[in-house]
């Protein structure tokens, strides 16, 4: 499917995240996608149905839902006529009367200013070592320029705080991805990175440090402190600025016709049993009032009750097949409707898992043994998406939206608890003598990622978790 795309990654010690992007397609009016992600988890983790439920996973499982931030070239935005800058520059010029949507302009471009960075450094990093200086001296100057254009507001909104606010974090966020690229180089040797652009990154900086500590922004790190106020600080200006584009979502339960069906024909089953019973005993015996009536009357309300509660049990033990747990109506900032999901978790029998998972699941030999000799508890989570392009598309009138990132993430502290010693101590000869090694004692997790749209080819992402004890060591592509 054109660009849907699934990026996994380990966000943290504890936490899976899955990001996916649904974009808006030109011309149709609703935009449906379906997603399902499969867990295999080995047996001897001890996660089933019962000592892991739905109601756990859903207090492991958090999501996020924003729109797609509008792509951007770092050396396009500061090209004369840049419709970024413009758009900026427009409203900056007819303050106050234009403060909100100056405001609400200020944290797209910051946003937008973000991913650049983000995107542009990733495209240093996967550059060969002869293009990286290149890449690296146009980047370096880009931001250097970028900020100069910028900061040339200054005057006309330094009494709109929101502008200070972003002023900061752009700051930062220079700061930030020239570190990571300084930690990159200097891992490879700084190969593609000769001494001028080593001072100039050192420079910028440097200069971005104390002109924060000059315009008495507090996120300046120091060496004698915990620098816990420059984290929290940037934190927070990250989910404010962000928050133009994350989308407010309501959820209510799911499937409730369904589930108080599935409980009405349970107890009409219950009510024909006692009821035949009652109607056979009196064309045998024709006693309406005897004490032999009255004991199979309570036997037969004994079974009714439970033929009930069975029948309910297993009900809504398949009612997931059917119906989704939860839905969930999406809005943007302004209360306009961007679109209804549905989501819903479930266990699989390995016979019910579709041929086409199998075959992702089991592409080697030693996969399918795998598989087969040490058995698997599967877990299902599955989600329809149904989003209204042709209401989104005119939301932000200053910037084009191309579709929506949900962000989830999975938090598999419980499937821990069942695991052996994150060590062990095995041998070594070498001829002469025996020497004790130490060995990490691992379990894999497959993850298979399902996409599908009307009629596209379904997608299909398939990931393996290696986690111990003390938590995801790391993902490994399939």
């Amino acid at each position: 499917m054109k660009n849907v795309s699934v990026k996994l990654s380990r966000h943290d010690q504890y936490q899976l995240e899955a990001k996916i992007i649904y974009p808006f397609v030109p011309g149709q009016k609703t935009c449906d996608y379906s997603v399902e992600m499969f867990f295999f988890l080995p047996r001897n983790l001890a996660v089933n149905a019962t000592s892991y439920g739905s109601r756990e996973f859903y207090n492991d499982f958090s999501e996020y839902i924003r729109f797609k931030t509008p792509t951007r070239r770092l050396a396009d935005l500061i090209k004369p006529g840049s419709p970024v800058m413009q758009k900026l520059s427009h409203y900056a010029s007819r303050l106050p009367e234009r403060r909100e949507k100056f405001e609400r302009c200020l944290k797209m471009f910051c946003s937008i200013v973000r991913s650049s960075l983000r995107d542009d450094a990733e495209k240093i990093k996967k550059a060969s070592p002869d293009e990286r200086g290149n890449l690296l001296r146009g980047y370096l100057n880009s931001i250097e320029k970028l900020l100069e254009l910028f900061r040339a507001y200054r005057n006309a909104a330094q009494n709109i705080e929101v502008y200070l606010l972003v002023d900061e974090y752009l700051s930062i966020m220079a700061g930030n991805y020239l570190y990571e690229l300084w930690e990159f180089f200097s891992k490879n040797n700084f190969a593609g990175c000769d001494d001028s652009l080593q001072k100039q990154i050192i420079r910028i900086t440097q200069a971005e440090t104390l002109y924060r500590k000059t315009c008495g922004y507090p996120s300046v790190p120091d060496e004698k402190s915990d620098n816990s106020e420059l984290l929290y600080r940037e934190s927070v200006l990250k989910k404010a600025m962000a928050s133009i584009l994350f989308l407010s979502v309501d959820t209510r339960k799911d499937g409730v016709w369904i589930e108080n069906l599935f409980m009405g024909l349970s107890a009409a089953v219950a009510m024909i049993f006692v009821t035949a019973i009652a109607f056979i005993w009196q064309g045998l015996y024709l006693e309406e009032f005897s004490l032999s009536f009255f004991v199979v009357w309570v036997i037969a309300y004994m079974f009714k009750d439970r033929i009930k509660f069975i029948l309910q049990n297993y009900c809504l033990s398949k009612r997931s097949r059917y119906s989704y747990d939860y839905r969930q109506k999406v809005f943007d900032g302004m209360g306009n409707r961007v679109g209804v999901f549905h989501e819903g978790f479930r266990y699989c029998d390995a016979k019910d898992i579709d041929e086409q998972i199998t075959a992702v699941r089991n592409p080697t030999m030693l996969s399918h043994l795998e598989n087969g000799s040490l058995q698997e508890n599967v877990l299902v989570y599955r989600k329809k998406i149904e989003l209204s392009g042709d209401a989104c598309k005119d939301i932000f009138q200053e910037f084009k939206v191309e579709g929506v990132v949900n962000i989830y993430r999975l938090n598999i502290r419980h499937w821990l608890n069942k695991m052996d010693n994150p060590q062990r101590t095995i041998h070594h000869s070498d001829g002469e003598t025996i020497h004790a090694l130490k060995a990490r004692r691992d379990y894999h997790v497959n993850m298979i990622v399902k996409l599908s749209k009307k009629g596209c080819q379904d997608k299909f992402v398939h990931c393996r978790l290696v986690l111990c004890r003390t938590g995801i060591r790391k993902l490994v592509q399939v």
